[in-house]
């Protein structure tokens, strides 16, 4: 058996049983460039904008509680804390995020509440580059998702060098002739 032919065959194996994979990860990327029409805004409020001093932000635990209660009236959550939070200093707004994909963006000085969002881009991020196996598996480590990605980054190498291959070879003997 010729290197083309174990390469024809290697690369049949692979991409037969990889191709639902290959197929969910190209799907996935491309809903995620419109990952912004994922997204439902619940309350926005163009007319409050961040404090640009930092010396004026409010303590976190104070913007979070403020945070938490906003949220919670406006989109009818019941949450008590968030699991994230960003501050953004330049603009002098704080970002808290939630489960379930909703984050509220207030004022760092008042607190008002200037964004509230709820992202369903979140899954489809997940399926994309593996996370969703550490959430059924309750993994911490992200150890199924590390594990996914190098299977899929080398399945991926490895069909290309083989597919190159296949392309190639028949173009040089064709020109040996």
């Amino acid at each position: 058996m010729s290197l083309l032919q174990q390469f024809r065959n290697l690369h049949k194996k692979f991409a037969s049983v990889l191709f639902v994979f290959f197929f969910l990860i190209g799907l996935t990327g491309s809903l995620l460039s419109f990952k912004s029409a994922f997204t439902k805004v619940i309350f926005e409020n163009k007319e409050i904008s961040g404090e640009s001093k930092l010396a004026a932000i409010l303590p976190l635990d104070s913007l979070e509680t403020i945070a938490t209660s906003t949220l919670n009236e406006k989109a009818n959550t019941k949450f008590k804390k968030s699991e994230k939070v960003e501050i953004k200093i330049a603009k002098g707004t704080v970002l808290f995020y939630y489960k379930d994909a909703y984050s509220i963006q207030v004022n760092g000085a008042s607190g008002a509440p200037i964004l509230i969002e709820k992202k369903f881009g979140g899954i489809i991020q997940d399926i994309h580059d593996g996370a969703i196996l550490d959430s059924l598996f309750t993994n911490k480590l992200s150890l199924s998702k590390k594990v996914y990605s190098i299977i899929m980054g080398l399945s991926l190498l490895l069909l290309t060098i083989t597919g190159t291959y296949m392309w190639y070879k028949p173009k040089m003997i064709k020109k040996n002739r």
